[in-house]
């Protein structure tokens, strides 16, 4: 096991899913072309964990996993792995090996040097083709910084952000607040970078 070479210019979605089984990196796929996925940094890694005990702790309604669910997004042929996931109501997920989730009604991301702009922009994309989708959360790694997306219709977009730690952080489809010093607790902005 380890890190698959990937040399093709296009690879099927079988041996896609039978690369990222024998793999021990999540690899993204994006209508034939592969997108290796790096390990986090240290802060990076301890938002994630933070965020994800705020939220699988504050309330009940919700399922939130972790990066290890891929989403499937069938309109665009791509399949990615966002940092957080939340699915109100029961998951659906595609048949067989690695768990693809298709209806993520909150996905987090958060940004680090390297996925930042990727994140902000192409997957946001991505992510409003799918009709579950109503909550994107964009937490920095570098700073204190959290952007919030929330579609009230299709065509209408909330957005909140937060830049203090005496803020707390709305997450409507969950129906709770997480104070800015939850998510950012006992992080070291040096070991973002």
């Amino acid at each position: 096991m380890g890190q698959p070479a990937t040399t093709k210019d296009y690879y099927t979605k079988d041996e896609y899913f039978r690369m990222l089984e024998a793999s021990d990196f999540k690899i993204e796929y994006h209508d034939g072309k592969l997108r290796m996925m790096t390990g986090g940094k240290i802060a990076h890694n301890d938002i994630i964990d933070n965020i994800y005990l705020a939220l699988a702790t504050g309330q009940k309604k919700c399922k939130v996993k972790n990066s290890e669910n891929a989403v499937a997004i069938e309109s665009t042929n791509k399949y990615v792995f966002p940092d957080l996931t939340a699915t109100c109501g029961k998951p659906t997920y595609q048949e067989g090996g690695i768990a693809r989730l298709t209806n993520p009604n909150l996905i987090v991301e958060v940004l680090s040097p390297s996925t930042a702009e990727y994140d902000r922009n192409e997957k946001f994309s991505y992510y409003r083709s799918l009709e579950s989708f109503q909550e994107y959360v964009l937490i920095d790694s570098r700073k204190l910084s959290v952007e919030s997306f929330y579609r009230e219709t299709h065509e209408l977009w909330h957005i909140g952000s937060y830049y203090n730690l005496d803020q707390s952080v709305m997450f409507h489809s969950l129906g709770i607040e997480v104070p800015m010093q939850t998510i950012y607790a006992d992080i070291d902005f040096s070991l973002a970078l």
